[in-house]
């Protein structure tokens, strides 16, 4: 889609709201026409901005029936053509005044009935653009842009707002590629303050387009969060915000990522998405997160039903995927997951609960369990390691891995599992492998036991034989009858990742210690 259909975006903030009287009613008109007159829009003849009419209620300022010309934008950052002209039905103004520090500002603003044309015919309309409740700083910065001015740089990492964002978003036009059709019912910014950022919400996106000559399709039901913890990462907005260079952001960045906000978001949704490109068509029913905090114990859960993976075997792309799935006797492939898990900040413990498993429909189910203790000290040395990170970002690869391995040391194992149950895919696997070869499914199976014995015997030699021999054994098994293969690691006594480090470094490590069984079940 081309960008010269946009920029005129960037005369106001973006939100769907009713515009509340409020203070509202203190102020006079008086004080509405001379913050208006101060930012241009009105009192003075101009060729970029004009007005049919203007009316003043109950403290709130609208132009009615406004065109706005010359949206180019030109500056050392951009260089942007802009449409010839942007139509407006109505520019609401909620309390416009100007404040004791001589700055123009005002309880809320909205656009309503937004639709501009560009040179090739690209159209762009959208129904509602409203910002409420912005603070000063906010407000005064968006009535700079309003008015024009281009010389100031604005303090976003300072804006607060109660509401922010648009509704009925529409762009039909021609890429050169082919055409374009966009649309979003609406997108919204709830409660933004200095700690947390209420809600988020994009609802019901549609684009169709074409790229490389073919047709390219995305839909979205809802994207969702509340209660996003905005602070975690307000240093990095600062250093963005305030011009600095690369390394002052990137060591921002690492810092903001690598600080414990163990409590990030209280619930997270995507939901009814939907796409194709090239040939291959994927589709997401419903994911969902949340995170709640009960005392010292914070409980994470995570779901997906359903996510698909649909090959169109008349296109090229579709045609591949759709031949490496079929070799496996699939048409499409489906997957789910679970995911919960308990952390407790005053024992530093960090368990698995319930359901966690991620299964492929018809094919296999992945089901894992997870004690580990030790997060306390893990989650208090990571400021510091965000720093050796910020620092040395550009470093070798191997040293990056030795700092991960010494951020995980206080981490301590007291279990983990990992049970894989075969729900067709080994039969699958072995008839493809059979009819690729041009034996049958049996003898390519007692073949892949055989092989399985004789890796065994190419094991080095630390590894202790009967843990060789019970991993063998489990193997052969699973492959011969198709069950479930379960690795289970629970030590002895409870062992902390930098000790298993140390150990393999200066080669004293005991598999023993670690506790580990392997296990195959017959089919159920």
């Amino acid at each position: 889609m081309r960008l010269d259909i946009l920029p005129a975006l960037a005369l106001s903030g973006l939100v769907v709201t009713a515009l509340p009287a409020g203070s509202a009613l203190a102020q006079s008109r008086a004080d509405a026409e001379a913050a208006l007159t101060r930012m241009g829009l009105i009192g003075s003849a101009s060729e970029d901005f004009s007005y049919a009419d203007a009316s003043w209620s109950r403290g709130r300022y609208i132009l009615s029936d406004v065109v706005v010309r010359n949206l180019d934008i030109a500056n050392e950052d951009i260089d942007v053509d802009g449409p010839g002209e942007m139509n407006i039905a109505r520019m609401i103004f909620e309390a416009p005044r100007i404040n004791s520090d001589d700055d123009v500002v005002f309880d809320a603003f909205a656009v309503e009935g937004l639709s501009m044309i560009d040179a090739d015919g690209g159209r762009v309309e959208i129904s509602r653009i409203a910002v409420d409740g912005p603070n000063a700083v906010m407000a005064a910065d968006l009535a700079r842009l309003l008015s024009g001015q281009d010389d100031f740089d604005p303090d976003w990492s300072a804006y607060r707002f109660e509401s922010l964002g648009f509704e009925g978003f529409g762009a039909q036009g021609d890429d050169g590629e082919g055409p374009f059709d966009i649309s979003v019912e609406q997108f919204i910014l709830q409660d933004f303050g200095d700690v947390e950022l209420g809600r988020m919400a994009l609802m019901n996106v549609s684009v169709d387009a074409v790229s490389e000559g073919a047709p390219v399709a995305f839909r979205l039901g809802e994207l969702s969060v509340t209660g996003f913890q905005s602070s975690a990462y307000s240093e990095l907005m600062e250093a963005m915000a305030s011009g600095a260079g690369e390394d002052e952001v990137m060591s921002a960045y690492y810092r903001s990522a690598f600080s414990p906000q163990l409590d990030l978001f209280d619930r997270f949704a995507m939901r009814g998405l939907e796409g194709s490109a090239e040939g291959v068509g994927f589709a997401l029913d419903n994911l969902v997160g949340t995170i709640n905090k009960a005392g010292s114990r914070y409980t994470w859960d995570f779901a997906l039903d359903s996510a698909r993976i649909v090959p169109d075997a008349a296109q090229e792309a579709g045609a591949q995927v759709a031949t490496a799935i079929g070799m496996l006797g699939y048409e499409s492939l489906e997957l789910s997951m679970a995911s919960s898990a308990v952390y407790d900040e005053s024992t530093g413990r960090m368990q698995t609960v319930g359901d966690n498993y991620l299964e492929l429909r018809d094919g296999v189910r992945l089901e894992m369990e997870q004690d580990f203790g030790g997060y306390d000290e893990y989650y208090a040395a990571l400021p510091e390691m965000a720093e050796r990170f910020g620092e040395g970002a550009k470093e070798a690869p191997s040293e990056d891995a030795d700092a991960v391995l010494e951020m995980m040391a206080p981490i301590i194992l007291y279990n983990m599992s990992l049970r894989i149950v075969d729900q067709s895919l080994l039969e699958r696997a072995l008839e493809a492998g059979a009819a690729a070869q041009g034996i049958t499914t049996d003898e390519l199976r007692m073949q892949t036991a055989a092989m399985v014995g004789m890796g065994m015997m190419s094991a080095p030699p630390e590894i202790p034989r009967p843990l060789l021999s019970q991993l063998s054994g489990a193997l052969t098994q699973f492959i011969n009858n198709g069950g479930s293969l379960t690795i289970d690691v629970t030590p002895p006594e409870p062992v902390s990742i930098g000790t298993i480090a140390e150990q393999v470094e200066d080669g004293t490590f005991d598999y023993n210690a670690l506790g580990i069984t392997f296990s195959a079940d017959a089919p159920q």
